[in-house]
């Protein structure tokens, strides 16, 4: 028994390693639909406020629970961040110059913790920009301060992102980056007034004067 044991033991510890196969063309469709995306983008042609013109950004991975859509769409994010992260058979995609912040959201997560996927979504894709792009986003962040004061009343943003668990290592940047976004527009619209008053206040009374900028304007 002993020499059998010899004869087929090993030296070599025994470990594992994950293995990624078999998903070449998942990639490429991928890929490819981000190439024309960005390709897209880059027309001049593109307006961005024409929210009518036929647009095509949606790619549908389907299955039986439990073949591998979730590795798949991890694999992709990871793919997407860095290039170093893309499995071997998966060829480099023609944008390689460029930077994509991939950001990956499990819906039914989302609505069993929160109730709303869109508030979930939304807010996701936010505090993903206030880590990548490191700025306010004026418009953005006034229309979304808005929105929150109309439906919910009385609870702060900053307290649902905590509660929710949507934070994570960005969730302080997002409040400071809105109100920085909301003294950028009390500063151009030249209401002094404002500065230290409450947040529904602030954005109402913003909201107002910009429809009245906007309506002076076309009036001319």
């Amino acid at each position: 028994m002993s020499d059998l044991r010899a004869l087929f033991s090993s030296n070599d510890p025994v470990g594992d390693r994950e293995a990624f196969t078999n998903r070449q063309a998942q990639w490429t469709a991928a890929a490819t639909a981000v190439e024309e995306h960005l390709r897209h983008l880059a027309d001049p042609a593109f307006d961005v406020e024409d929210l009518e013109a036929l647009r095509n950004n949606l790619v549908v991975f389907y299955g039986v629970g439990g073949i591998g859509k979730s590795t798949l769409l991890r694999k992709l994010e990871a793919s997407l961040t860095e290039a170093e992260q893309r499995p071997q058979q998966c060829g480099a995609p023609a944008w390689a110059g460029e930077k994509i912040l991939p950001i990956r959201i499990d819906l039914a997560r989302s609505r069993a913790a929160t109730g709303s996927v869109f508030e979930n979504v939304v807010l996701t894709v936010r505090l993903a920009l206030a880590a990548a792009v490191g700025r306010p986003l004026p418009s953005f962040d006034l229309a979304l301060r808005r929105y929150w004061d109309a439906q919910h009343p009385g609870e702060p943003l900053e307290e649902y992102v905590r509660r929710t668990g949507l934070a994570g290592r960005f969730g302080q940047l997002l409040p400071q980056q809105m109100q920085a976004a909301v003294s950028e527009a009390i500063g151009t619209l030249q209401m002094p007034g404002l500065v230290g008053a409450a947040a529904g206040q602030v954005t109402t009374a913003l909201v107002k004067a910009l429809r009245e900028r906007w309506d002076r304007c076309e009036v001319r």
